[in-house]
C-alpha cells in the first residue's frame, strides 16, 4: 500500500527498522531515523498511550486494534497517523510491528463545518463527530449524550441501544449523571456496577467496558458527555484518548455555535422591549396554522400622553406591564405578540366565537387596571378588534381583525368591534 509506514521497534522503544511510506508521510528519510528512539518522533500527549501499547494491551487498556498518535513531521508539524501493532519476532527476540497510515480528520471537519452552516440540527451536526474514532478497526462503539435546555437527554450513536448513551434511564442513578454532575470522566470495566438495564443492553450488545468524558463547558450551558464502549476481550476503552480529545472539541464547538445560532434566532423573534413574540414569528405562527380560531387585534388608548408627561422609560413600563397583562389573560396554546408601537395581536389557536369573546373581555378588564410607576399612576384603555374563522388562520384574518381594530377606534375606542366576517358576532358588538 503506498500510503501504509511501516516500523518495528524493539524491547528499548528503538527503531530497528523503518520502510514503506515514512518518508512520504512524515518527511523522514528511513535512513536518517532507523536506530533512533521513537518516543522523539511522538506527541508528549501521546506517549503514555504509546508506552501502553509497547507493554501489553490487556494489561493497560490500549485497543487491541487500531489507535491514533501524533508524529512529528520533518518540518515540526504533527501528523495524526492510525497504526495496528503486532508482535514478531527473528527467532530470538520480539518486536513490535507497526503498520500506519495517516489519519485524515479532515473529512469530518469538512462535514461538521457544512452542517453548521446549512443550519442542521444538533442530531445531524455531531453524527460525524463519531468517525474520530477508529471504532470499526477496534470493535468499539461511541455514544455523544448532550442535555437539551428543557432538560431531556438526547444522543447519536454508532447504532448502539439507546441505554448505552444514557437515555431513558428514570432514576438518574448512572455514571451519564455522575460525568454531567462531577464534570469528571468514569472508567468503568465491570457490568455489575452499572444500571441493571445498561448492563443488560451492553451485555446483549457485546460490550464489556464503558469510557465516558465530559464535553469541557465552562459556562455549564452545554453539558454533554462522549462515551466509548469496547468490544468483549478487546481491552479497556480509555485507550481512545486521541480521539476522545477530537470528539470532545468539536462537540463544545458544535454546542456551542449551536446555541448561539439559537439564541440569535430567538432574538429574531422576540420583541426586546417586553420580549413578546414579534410580528415576524406572528406571521411564522399563521404560515403553520391548522386549526382555525380567532385573532384579536389590540391597540391601546390613551398611551401618548404616558409618554407625553411622564416620559419614554414610563411609557416602555406601561408596554412591559400591559404584555404581561395581556399574556396572563390567553391559554398555554395561545400566542400574544407586539406588533409594533402600542400594537398587540392574541393568536387563539382554536377558539370558538365565544371563547374569542370572553379573552377580549378578560383583556379589557386586565389592562385597564391602573398602573403604578415610579413617577404616580397611570391608565390606559384598549380597543380590540377580532377576526374569528374555522378555516387555517392567515394574513387575510388577521387584515380583518385590523379593519374591525380601525372601525372601533373611529367611532368607539374602548371596545371589542367584530370583523365582518365573523358572522356569529354583530359588527357594532362592544362587549
Amino acid at each position: 500500500d503506498a500510503a501504509e509506514l511501516v516500523v518495528v521497534v524493539d524491547a528499548e522503544f528503538r527503531m530497528v527498522l523503518v520502510a514503506g511510506a515514512v518518508e512520504a508521510v512524515t518527511g523522514h528519510r528511513p535512513a536518517d531515523i532507523e536506530g533512533r528512539g521513537l518516543a522523539g518522533f511522538l506527541h508528549p500527549e501521546d506517549l503514555e498511550r504509546a508506552l501502553k501499547h509497547m507493554v501489553g494491551w490487556a494489561t493497560w487498556g490500549a485497543p487491541a486494534g487500531a489507535s491514533s498518535f501524533r508524529v512529528r513531521h520533518a518540518d515540526g508539524r504533527w501528523v495524526p497517523i492510525d497504526v495496528l501493532g503486532s508482535e514478531v519476532t527473528d527467532g530470538s527476540e520480539l518486536f513490535l510491528a507497526v503498520h500506519g497510515r495517516p489519519v485524515d480528520h479532515q473529512h469530518a471537519a469538512e462535514e461538521v463545518l457544512a452542517n453548521l452552516l446549512r443550519g442542521a440540527d444538533r442530531s445531524a451536526a455531531l453524527r460525524p463527530v463519531l468517525d474520530v474514532f477508529t471504532w470499526e478497526a477496534n470493535d468499539a462503539r461511541v455514544a455523544i449524550t448532550w442535555v437539551e435546555p428543557d432538560g431531556r437527554r438526547r444522543q447519536v450513536s454508532t447504532d448502539l441501544d439507546p441505554r448505552l448513551a444514557g437515555i431513558g434511564l428514570d432514576d438518574g442513578d448512572d455514571p451519564w449523571a455522575e460525568v454531567l454532575g462531577r464534570r469528571t470522566s468514569v472508567l468503568v470495566t465491570d457490568l455489575d456496577d452499572l444500571p441493571s438495564a445498561v448492563a443488560s443492553a451492553a451485555r446483549d450488545a457485546g460490550r464489556e467496558a464503558v469510557w465516558i468524558v465530559p464535553v469541557p463547558d465552562e459556562g455549564g450551558e452545554h453539558p454533554a458527555t462522549v462515551a466509548v464502549w469496547s468490544g468483549v476481550g478487546r481491552g479497556r476503552p480509555d485507550g481512545h484518548a486521541f480521539g476522545m480529545s477530537l470528539a470532545t472539541t468539536y462537540v463544545e464547538l458544535i454546542l456551542r455555535w449551536s446555541s448561539h445560532v439559537s439564541r440569535l434566532t430567538d432574538a429574531a423573534r422576540l420583541d426586546p422591549l417586553t420580549e413578546l413574540p414579534n410580528r415576524k414569528a406572528l406571521f411564522e405562527a399563521l404560515e403553520g396554522d391548522e386549526d382555525g380560531g380567532a385573532l384579536l387585534f389590540c391597540d391601546l388608548d390613551h398611551f401618548k400622553p404616558v409618554n407625553d408627561l411622564h416620559g419614554h422609560a414610563a411609557g416602555d413600563e406601561v408596554l412591559r406591564r400591559v404584555a404581561e397583562r395581556i399574556a396572563g389573560c390567553v391559554r398555554a396554546s395561545d400566542l400574544v405578540a407586539r406588533t409594533g408601537g402600542d400594537e398587540f395581536v392574541v393568536l387563539a389557536r382554536g377558539a370558538t366565537t365565544g371563547q374569542a369573546a370572553a379573552l377580549a373581555a378578560r383583556i379589557r378588564t386586565a389592562v385597564i387596571e391602573p398602573i403604578d410607576l415610579d413617577g404616580g399612576t397611570v391608565a390606559v384603555g384598549i380597543t380590540i378588534g377580532v377576526a374569528h374563522t374555522p378555516d387555517p388562520l392567515s394574513e387575510l384574518t388577521l387584515a380583518g381583525a385590523d379593519a374591525a381594530l380601525m372601525v372601533a377606534k373611529a367611532d368607539d375606542r374602548g371596545t371589542v368591534r367584530w370583523a365582518q366576517a365573523t358572522s356569529e358576532r354583530p359588527l357594532t358588538s362592544t362587549e
